[in-house]
């Protein structure tokens, strides 16, 4: 196994990360996982493709440079699902016929009750999560307040980013960028904002 992926199969057992909802699609079963700081990440496993995948920043650069999977689809694989067999999936990173048979039985037979891997009330916290959408105000400035280009498509959360307090609207390109360079508040009130790529948990 590639030293980068033990590292980040260690990781799963030294550090706090937890199941917080599963779903299963037509090609595909779906996890949200609470990360260590309480980001909430998406790992999808697809049946077509036999793959699996993160939409945390690990799985989107340097696990996928060195060729690994990220900590949370280590943490899905070896505690959640208890995959069989998982030095042939971590040697290939494709499953074969009867490890997604396994995760099939795994992910039907998975309860949530408190345990290693399951905390109820971060569960409860994510179920109270607010509806994730813009909301629009009579009267309200519909460009970028850091770019002051015109918001294209005001509404859709894949371009665009509100602040909670003040309901000011961004671009996320924008306010990423803002976020990025060591910023954590609204440009506009100040506030503690966060991107847009991901859910929290308070």
């Amino acid at each position: 196994m590639k030293f980068q992926q033990s590292l980040r199969i260690d990781k799963i057992y030294d550090q706090p990360i937890y199941l917080l909802k599963k779903n299963q699609e037509d090609n595909k079963f779906v996890f949200e996982v609470c990360g260590t700081t309480k980001n909430i990440y998406k790992v999808q496993i697809y049946k077509y493709s036999k793959m699996i995948y993160c939409n945390c920043p690990d799985a989107k650069s340097y696990a996928k440079q060195n060729g690994v999977v990220c900590k949370h689809s280590c943490f899905i694989l070896l505690k959640v699902l208890k995959l069989i067999n998982s030095d042939d999936f971590f040697r290939m990173l494709l499953f074969d016929d009867k490890q997604l048979e396994f995760i099939k039985n795994e992910f039907n037979k998975l309860e949530f009750t408190e345990n290693e891997y399951i905390k109820m009330d971060y569960v409860n916290q994510f179920n109270q999560l607010p509806e994730d959408k813009i909301i629009i105000k009579k009267d309200m400035e519909t460009f970028c307040l850091i770019c002051y280009d015109q918001l294209e498509d005001i509404e859709n959360k894949k371009f665009n980013n509100q602040c909670k307090y003040c309901l000011k609207i961004f671009h996320n390109k924008c306010i990423n960028k803002w976020l990025s360079l060591g910023n954590n508040n609204c440009p506009h009130c100040r506030n503690i904002m966060k991107s847009n790529n991901y859910k929290y948990l308070e």
